[in-house]
């Protein structure tokens, strides 16, 4: 019986190391997304995040395509900070979580930051569709741009 218990608390623990450690992520993402601790969260981070029941996530093809572009140097590590910043933004935000709006927004913006970082250290990596979304999320826009993708609606 006490081994029971342990094992489930245990699985719990684990659960919230994961937790935290994708919150962790997302805003290491934001900050400084091609430092080597970064860079080393990111894959197990991405891989719980995409094989988990403990957050529900919808890749927005309408929010996703607007930074997938394949001439994008920078697309890959914009989308794994979409994805890793949505799960983020639900389990800082459990009574949100529904609010597909609000996470794809807090995803699109963890990706837009990233992009951000990147080229700071990389700037042939600059990219003028990205840099057009970068200025409408520093103007208070981008929140317009995500709702008209109707990544919510059934």
């Amino acid at each position: 019986m006490l081994l029971v218990a342990f094992c489930a608390f245990s699985t719990v623990c684990w659960a919230q190391n994961e937790k935290a450690l994708t919150v962790k992520a997302a805003r290491a993402l934001e900050t400084d997304p091609l430092s080597d601790g970064t860079i080393a969260m990111e894959k197990p981070v991405l891989e719980w995040v995409i094989k988990t029941d403990e957050v529900n996530l919808i890749a927005c093809g309408g929010v996703s395509s607007l930074f997938s572009d394949k001439k994008n140097k920078s697309a890959s590590d914009m989308t794994a900070a979409y994805m890793i910043g949505m799960a983020a933004f639900k389990i800082e935000h459990p009574e949100s979580a529904k609010d597909e709006d609000a996470a794809q927004l807090a995803g699109a913006t963890t990706a837009l930051k990233a992009y951000t970082g990147i080229i700071k250290t990389k700037p042939k990596n600059k990219f003028e569709a990205i840099d057009a979304l970068v200025d409408k999320m520093n103007n208070n826009q981008l929140a317009d741009l995500i709702r008209a993708q109707n990544c919510g609606k059934k």
